[in-house]
């Protein structure tokens, strides 16, 4: 029986731990104990600290662990690599995983890439660049994820919130592009890379761009999706596992990055999404790439998934928490209590999955 080792146990992991009992993998889950979810439904629960990161290497070095896996997190792709990597085991590069967690980085890696529309940007200090940077601009952290401390600029009395815990790093601003919102969820392996399925966005728009809903299929010109961003994942180094790239299409069919994360889509994307919209198996792919066993496969689109967020920006959806589950309901949560107006992905009240034959607005 092989042996994976998950890293986290918190519940962006739950899946891929019941992926692996699936897969009669003998499981190992490292995470701190408090909050550890997933700790009832892997083989063993590893009560390691996901930041003792030698300490894990040490650990699986000692039951000859066969592959090292996580999803749907920027911290534990980051352990993933550097304990993949210690271990001789499948992964994409702890120094690549670095660099595109530096999203100026990303910026000067990809801004010639042919098809792809160069944005401009710079980095500093918040009181270095406010003031500096031409308007209409985006305001974000260098290295963050979820939109947390994402401000839009338009000008010189623009209010702009910043989360203490970030206001003495690094930001980048970068020009503002308007356009639709898109995330291509994929899989690389070996420098190979799969498209696997294409996300529609819906955002709260300016000034945080929380969001809001997302849809699958969304549908791009074939161009994009295979002369663009498979370049992108080349050009920062990125060769193996589940990737989740942003980019923004304008009206007259330019493209433009966003960002690139190094993980499976957070916000049940990867976790739920491309499951039910498509016969491909996305969790059982991460893992196989772990293990060093991957094999392409033929993805076809069955049904059209979403997730409705609830918070103040869509009050209109609390009807839908009081009605009996209907047949497109595939799951709904709500936290009791006032609803909030985001300003990160982080907050965020309850929300409806669905599928279905068809898109289903509410």
């Amino acid at each position: 029986m092989k042996r994976i080792a998950i890293i986290g146990a918190s519940t962006g992991q739950l899946p891929l731990c019941k992926k692996a009992h699936e897969m009669g993998l003998e499981s190992y889950c490292f995470a701190w104990p408090k909050d550890a979810i997933c700790k009832e439904y892997v083989d063993h629960f590893i009560p390691i600290s996901i930041f003792e990161m030698d300490e894990i290497v040490r650990y699986c070095q000692e039951i000859n662990v066969d592959g090292v896996v996580s999803n749907a997190s920027e911290t534990t792709a980051l352990v993933v690599a550097y304990v993949a990597e210690k271990l001789g085991k499948q992964a994409t590069s702890y120094q690549a995983i670095l660099n595109i967690q530096n999203k100026e980085f990303v910026r000067q890696k990809t801004n010639g890439i042919e098809g792809l529309g160069h944005v401009r940007f710079t980095v500093g200090k918040l009181n270095d660049i406010i003031p500096t940077f031409p308007y209409p601009y985006v305001l974000k952290p260098l290295k963050g994820a979820s939109k947390k401390g994402v401000n839009f600029v338009s000008g010189i009395k623009s209010c702009i919130t910043v989360p203490d815990d970030l206001k003495d790093g690094l930001f980048m601003a970068e020009e503002y592009i308007s356009g639709q919102e898109y995330s291509i969820e994929s899989i690389s392996f070996n420098d190979r890379h799969d498209i696997i399925q294409i996300t529609e966005k819906v955002t709260t728009g300016a000034p945080h761009f929380v969001e809001l809903e997302h849809h699958q299929p969304a549908h791009l010109s074939p161009s994009i999706e295979k002369k663009i961003i498979p370049p992108i994942l080349s050009s920062v180094n990125f060769s193996n596992g589940a990737s989740h790239i942003e980019i923004k299409v304008n009206d007259q069919g330019d493209v433009y990055l966003i960002e690139v994360n190094p993980r499976g889509g957070g916000d049940y994307i990867s976790n739920d999404l491309v499951s039910l919209s498509t016969d491909y198996d996305y969790l059982k792919q991460m893992i196989l790439v772990a293990l060093g066993e991957y094999n392409p496969v033929a993805v076809h689109h069955v049904a059209y998934a979403g997730i409705y967020f609830l918070s103040a920006y869509t009050k209109r959806l609390l009807p839908y928490f009081n009605i009996p589950l209907a047949n497109w309901m595939v799951r709904r949560e709500r936290k009791t209590g006032e609803l909030t107006v985001s300003s990160s992905n982080y907050d965020r009240d309850g929300f409806i999955i669905y599928c279905s034959d068809k898109k289903i607005v509410l």
